[in-house]
């Protein structure tokens, strides 16, 4: 068996017979199916067999289709001529042409007849809206694949790159409207009503009109088209489609280049418990299983051979086992494992408890301004992961952007979380897929890169803010992917702000200037917090008390412009914005609302501090000084400016002031606390109670020694002058024949002697 042929940095991919896999094959070209070993990915290797006649024209076809890519087209990669052989290089459709697969049905049910013909119109638009580069024969360069178990999408995967004066003769002659006429009552009397989606029809009749509803197609006749596309899509809206039957499921392109089901599961027989073997078509390369050592749940796919692809893609996932399970890494899926048996490589990647960005966008549709702002700057730290890793990859689709929640996908939470704005969600790390997979590989899902133009030079990066503008226009639903007419939400002139930011940012790429990922955050955040400073400021919530006097009397309260000295409700109302909640409070919620509008002020200081990274532009107004300088209103007197109750600032000036009041005395040393009880004479206490109540005469004697004697005697102190005159001096000497100290401090054992 011969090797496989190489042409430029392409591997022409051959069948288990060694023959090349050949797509087309018609009086004008060959395209053969081949294998990009620099980005590792599968792409339809183009070759006109005539000379070019008019060489200028096919550069300019080839350069507009490049610069204005689109999520239904195949992106052109590269054109040129080899040893006078003209080619050009589109990325792969995995899927096969529509009219083969309408050919092998006898009968095909009603709504997903019409959900081809409307996908098929949808990116036969694209086509025109570029210029004349649909087909003559578009049934045979449109592919149809699905992307979902009740969804098809309808793909071109060929493009007329040469001037043919023939052919734009016969599409001005041709009437558009006429046949769009007749396959509308085509479908209509098929049963119309509720009824048609459940009705099936010829399979032979729908391709025959639909065909030549395509060929008619034309740059001026776009709004014609787009007019049948929505007719046919109220026959049969996207709810009422079911299950594809098993017989109408398109076949995917690489699918017979593979290992079977059977083998992949033999392969990994004593690592792997495989939890389902049926085939998907939605996700044809992978199946669920169980690692049996740790019991993690994993997703299986096949590595292709070195035959059918590169053996580049071996030594990435090598690679990427090693370098997903550092702790460093956290921001990259981890690979589990990578096996080798029976001939068969094989991968196993653990599943992420999380949503991906493609299913978001495919229940949201499209998110706000805020939101988007979300999702960049949490996966500008998945990024640099990325890049710090060294990893081969140069692709990154939506399906490979996952939304770390810790519920499955399967999950309840999850369902509810998909149908809320990012702001209400707990908490979400965003992480990515750094490993080829099939799907990949093959040009399934939605890549944002097919937005940017090809760049002069190789940029240093990948990964720069023309590739984040391109999936930033995905998020805010100012492009659409495959299969979805989505109709953005929210302020009309802060998406156009930011939509000409994000042209800014692609047209840079073709300069081979792109800017860094954090000058562009900077940027965005700053078009946040305009509009959300301009926004008017929320009205306080006035208590009854006292505060409605200033509705009475007929005063309007200031709303735009606010005092510098309390920044706290400016703060307040931008974190509310940012969340996309309304920053006024209602008068019934009390407490409740103003603790969920702190709660969001970490985001806004987020962006205040992500703004400052450039300088302000000096025609940019300055609020602050604004609101200083603008005059007080009668209002501001009026209404309280904070919400403190009066018993609360009385009780606190009355601690306040004992506070200070003890602290002063206690500094003069006037303090209580800070004066000597003075002790008082023993002789004088005894007269003073003699002199009242008479005692015995033992008494006295007797509680003499309770006392605390004192060694030094002080000097003589005088009675008061209200009691009776002492008959002698009374001092603080003990009194004769009151015994040793041991006597006087124990009373009890030596009882005194009776006076004689």
């Amino acid at each position: 068996m011969s090797e496989p042929s190489q042409f430029r940095h392409y591997q022409i991919i051959q069948d288990a017979d060694g023959n090349n896999v050949e797509l087309v094959r018609n009086a004008e070209q060959v395209a053969v199916l081949a294998f990009d070993v620099q980005r590792l990915e599968y792409v339809h290797c183009h070759v006109l067999l005539e000379p070019l006649a008019n060489r200028a024209a096919f550069e300019e076809a080839c350069k507009s289709l490049q610069k204005r890519g689109h999520p239904t087209l195949a992106r052109l990669i590269e054109f040129g001529e080899d040893e006078g052989n003209p080619f050009y290089i589109t990325s792969n459709i995995d899927g096969e042409p529509l009219r083969p697969y309408l050919a092998r049905q006898q009968e095909i049910p009603g709504w997903l007849a019409i959900m081809i013909a409307c996908r098929a119109l949808e990116t036969a638009v694209a086509v025109c809206e570029r210029g004349e580069y649909l087909t003559e024969s578009p049934l045979d360069s449109l592919r149809i694949v699905q992307n979902a178990p009740q969804a098809v999408q309808v793909l071109a995967a060929d493009f007329r790159v040469l001037d043919n004066p023939a052919a734009k003769k016969r599409a001005l002659k041709t009437n558009f409207e006429k046949q769009a006429k007749f396959l509308r009552s085509f479908l209509s009397e098929q049963g119309g009503g509720p009824t048609l989606p459940d009705q099936s029809m010829p399979a032979a009749d729908f391709t025959e009109l639909l065909g030549s509803c395509l060929a008619s197609a034309a740059v001026g006749v776009i709004a014609p088209m787009r007019e049948l596309r929505n007719a046919l899509q109220k026959l049969a809206p996207d709810h009422l489609s079911g299950e594809i039957p098993t017989a109408q499921k398109p076949r995917a392109l690489l699918a017979p280049l593979l290992a079977s089901y059977q083998e992949v599961a033999r392969g990994l027989v004593n690592l792997v418990r495989i939890q389902s073997q049926r085939l998907d078509m939605a996700n044809p390369y992978s199946m669920r299983g169980t690692l049996t050592k740790t019991g993690r749940s994993v997703l299986i796919e096949q590595v292709p051979s070195a035959r059918t692809a590169s053996a580049r893609v071996k030594e990435a996932d090598d690679s990427a086992i090693k370098i997903t399970k550092q702790r460093d890494n956290s921001g990259l899926v981890t690979l589990a494992l990578v096996n080798e048996a029976e001939d068969i490589t094989c991968l196993a990647e653990e599943i992420v408890e999380g949503i991906s960005l493609a299913d978001l966008m495919r229940e949201r549709r499209c998110l706000e301004v805020q939101e988007a702002y979300l999702v960049l700057a949490g996966l500008d730290s998945a990024l640099t992961q990325l890049e710090n890793s060294t990893l081969p990859v140069s692709k990154l689709r939506l399906e490979d952007i996952f939304l770390l929640t810790g519920f499955a996908r399967e999950d309840s939470r999850s369902t509810k979380l998909l149908v809320s704005k990012l702001n209400e969600w707990p908490a979400f790390n965003i992480i990515v897929r750094a490993h080829p997979t099939l799907a990949s590989m093959s040009g399934r899902g939605t890549d944002p890169a097919v937005l940017l133009p090809p760049a002069k030079s190789n940029a240093p990066t990948t990964w720069h803010a023309g590739w984040l503008a391109g999936l930033c226009k995905f998020l805010l639903g100012l492009e659409s992917p495959a299969g979805l007419i989505v109709e953005p939400e929210g302020g009309a002139r802060e998406r156009e702000t930011v939509e000409r930011l994000l042209n800014d940012e692609i047209a840079k790429v073709a300069e081979s200037k792109p800017a860094l990922r954090g000058d562009f955050l900077a940027r965005y955040a700053r078009i946040i917090q305009h509009y959300d400073l301009v926004k008017t400021a929320p009205e306080p919530a006035m208590r009854k008390s006292g505060t409605e006097l200033a509705p009475e009397i007929g005063l309007k309260p200031r709303s735009k412009t606010l005092p510098v000295t309390q920044p706290s409700p400016v703060k307040r109302e931008f974190s509310a914005s940012l969340a996309g909640q309304k920053a006024v409070v209602p008068l019934t919620t009390g407490g409740a609302a103003r603790a969920t509008e702190e709660a969001n002020i970490g985001f806004a200081e987020l962006l205040f501090k992500n703004a400052g990274g450039e300088p302000t532009p000096p025609d940019a107004p300055d609020w602050a000084r604004a609101a200083a300088s603008a005059p007080p209103t009668s209002a501001e007197y009026l209404m309280p400016r904070e919400d403190v109750p009066m018993w609360l600032k009385a009780a606190v000036f009355i601690g306040g002031s004992m506070i200070i009041g003890a602290m002063s005395a206690h500094l003069s040393g006037s303090a209580l606390w800070q004066k000597k009880r003075t002790s008082v004479p023993i002789e004088a206490a005894k007269i003073k109670s003699s002199a009242v109540v008479p005692a015995p005469a033992a008494a006295p004697e007797k509680n003499v020694p309770k006392a605390i004697p004192i060694i030094k005697s002080p000097p003589v102190v005088t009675a008061p002058a209200e009691s009776a005159p002492p008959t002698r001096g009374v001092t603080l000497s003990p009194p004769s024949g009151a015994g040793t100290l041991r006597e006087q401090l124990a009373p009890e054992a030596n009882p005194p002697k009776p006076p004689p």
